[in-house]
């Protein structure tokens, strides 16, 4: 009796050591790793003309980068969805709109929310990367001859996109409508010496104002 008893309690041992083993070998699910910060730059010429300086002009935003392409209206943002989610960014920033008007000659509406505007190319965005947080330039007025006898559309593609994102918590616009005037008649034309001889693309004048703009709207300290 004594030694079937023995050998129960052996058995009894052999099996808590095993188990206290597994149970010490047994690894805890890791913590997931922290979300890299990161800022992608796109849209048109206005931001892509800014390569050469816009990474000093926002010191301060994490991870930042500019893939802006010349002559890209909002179409070619939507299609390009890939390249936003294979990059993955926390804060997404855009030009984009003034080409929908001038070059593909949509109206205002159909520029804000037709099916290749701009509301489309944000939800197609959102879809891909949707912890990013976005801002939207909204269309400044210029002096161009094309931009210039088209601005009541661009006012009419800027209201509507202010009301579409003021509806949402993950994208909000940045004013750049007036930005280049120094008064308020915008009866005329903006400021010439924003603008190089075209009227249409900043100069560095220009570009300080927009890095103005740009920084207080991104919460940047004027010292970072």
């Amino acid at each position: 009796m004594k030694k079937k008893l023995s050998l129960l309690l052996c058995a009894a041992l052999v099996l808590c050591a095993a188990f206290g083993l597994a149970a010490c070998g047994k690894k805890e699910d890791p913590e997931p790793a922290p979300k890299v910060e990161r800022t992608l730059l796109i849209g048109d010429s206005l931001f892509d003309l800014w390569k050469s300086a816009y990474q000093e002009d926002l010191k301060g935003l994490p991870n930042l980068d500019n893939i802006a392409v010349g002559g890209t209206h909002s179409a070619y943002w939507k299609s390009g969805s890939k390249l936003i989610q294979r990059a993955q960014p926390t804060t997404l920033i855009i030009s984009i709109g003034t080409n929908n008007i001038a070059d593909l000659h949509q109206t205002g509406q159909e520029a804000a929310e037709g099916e290749n505007g701009i509301q489309a190319m944000l939800e197609t965005l959102h879809g891909v990367a949707p912890d990013c947080h976005m801002y939207l330039l909204t269309i400044n007025i210029c002096g161009e001859n094309i931009r210039w006898n088209a601005r009541e559309e661009i006012e009419t593609c800027n209201r509507l996109m202010r009301t579409y994102c003021s509806d949402k918590d993950w994208v909000e616009t940045i004013e750049t409508e007036h930005l280049f005037y120094d008064d308020d008649n915008y009866e005329e034309k903006p400021n010439a010496e924003y603008f190089v001889s075209d009227y249409l693309h900043f100069s560095r004048k220009g570009y300080v104002r927009l890095t103005e703009v740009m920084r207080e709207a991104l919460g940047l300290s004027e010292n970072a």
